[in-house]
């Protein structure tokens, strides 16, 4: 990046769009604007209406852009939702000078995409899972190896074409082209684990508003990545409806009176609960309130622990790293630790010079490792910026928009 180049990125979320802007100051990244809009023409991490989803993204940019002072050179966006599946690839090929070359690379990585998708999918992430130059396996950096054959194991991440689509849609309409499409769950993990996490083994919890991202890391790699449709907001439409409310007032009572454990909450607290329309207001035991919630996120961990059922209690050794607005509920990290059987804490982001306090939290977990990673990928090649044109032309191509 250039001096008065910015760096724009956009957390989708089905509760709220969060803009950040990032700009290079002394060979380091700043995050110089933020801005925050409730998400309208969203459900479970999926656009159901573009007009609303795009006045919601303009929303947010514009106020993260009058606070930044800074047009952006680049714009990065993320995805979430049950469609996002990762899928084993290998690639293999012969190399032509006996020395792997950084061409080499991109050659069997592209080769390892060639892997037998249904239609509708689209490749957005290509993570290395070893690189084999001849017998020698376990490698990560192959380039300057000798041999004759480089082969390459990847995860691919995936995600529908016509939700690729969509979002694009809404960027297009504000004029913007989008230069890469992120999956929150492993921009949050690039933004709340440590390398030490990573290597042992961990479990990272994305807990959004409509959908709850699991990613595991495992020596440094990538191991797998889901997304359930299920968060924040299922906890928020149970309080609604058992304590006859409106979604903004048990939004409001989650947040500021939610307990997930039960034994944490004393018989005499009581919660005043607004009444829908002109009906009184009610007061409700927090104990009850604490009831409600414990078994939607008891419902939520067990739905986790089906999901990394596959994986041995071996590629969790660091345990789980629970993170996004919904993780601050108390009593998570004991339901957690009880559930999965793995130790837990909260992830909190890495502390960008700039605007340092105000993301300083989970729920900026995404926004802030979306910024890592562009930043990252741009500057230290790590993965082949797209050029502008392109990628858009490409993905234009592929959605045939």
């Amino acid at each position: 990046m250039k001096r008065g180049e910015g760096l724009l990125v956009v957390d989708v979320g089905t509760t709220k769009i969060s803009a950040l802007i990032g700009e290079e100051r002394e060979g380091k990244l700043w995050a110089t604007g933020l801005g925050v809009s409730p998400s309208q023409g969203l459900k479970r991490g999926c656009i159901i209406n573009i007009e609303e989803a795009t006045q919601s993204i303009k929303n947010a940019i514009d106020k993260a852009l009058n606070q930044a002072k800074v047009e952006p050179t680049f714009v990065y966006t993320s995805i979430a939702g049950n469609h996002i599946k990762t899928y084993y690839g290998m690639g293999v090929i012969a190399l032509r000078d006996k020395e792997v070359t950084p061409q080499d690379v991109e050659e069997v990585l592209k080769s390892a995409q060639t892997v037998d998708l249904p239609p509708n999918k689209l490749i957005i992430h290509v993570i290395p899972q070893e690189f084999v130059v001849d017998q020698n396996k376990g490698i990560l950096h192959p380039v300057g190896m000798v041999g004759v054959r480089l082969e390459a194991h990847v995860q691919l991440i995936t995600a529908e074409r016509a939700h690729i689509q969509n979002l694009i849609k809404c960027f297009e309409n504000l004029g913007l082209e989008v230069d890469g499409v992120i999956f929150q769950g492993l921009a949050s993990a690039e933004a709340v684990l440590t390398p030490e996490e990573k290597e042992l083994g961990v479990l990272l919890i994305d807990l959004g508003g409509g959908t709850s991202d699991l990613v595991i890391y495992k020596e440094n790699v990538l191991r797998y990545a889901a997304s359930l449709p299920l968060g924040g907001e299922l906890l928020t439409g149970d309080l609604a409806i058992c304590l006859r409310t409106t979604r903004a007032e048990a939004e409001r009572i989650k947040i500021e009176k939610g307990v997930c454990l039960r034994e944490l909450v004393n018989e005499e607290d009581f919660v005043e609960v607004p009444g829908i329309g002109h009906r009184p207001s009610t007061k409700i035991s927090k104990k009850i309130v604490a009831e409600i919630l414990e078994e939607r996120v008891k419902e939520l961990l067990t739905l986790i622990e089906a999901e990394i059922d596959k994986f041995s209690n071996t590629y969790f050794i660091s345990g789980a790293v629970l993170t996004g607005g919904t993780s601050l509920i108390p009593g998570l990290i004991y339901l957690t630790d009880q559930i999965l059987d793995l130790p837990a804490r909260i992830g909190y982001p890495e502390r960008l010079p700039g605007l340092t306090e105000e993301i300083y939290h989970p729920q900026f977990a995404t926004a802030v490792g979306m910024l890592l990673y562009a930043y990252n990928n741009l500057i230290q090649g790590l993965e082949k910026a797209p050029k502008k044109k392109g990628f858009i032309e490409k993905l234009k191509e592929l959605l045939k928009i």
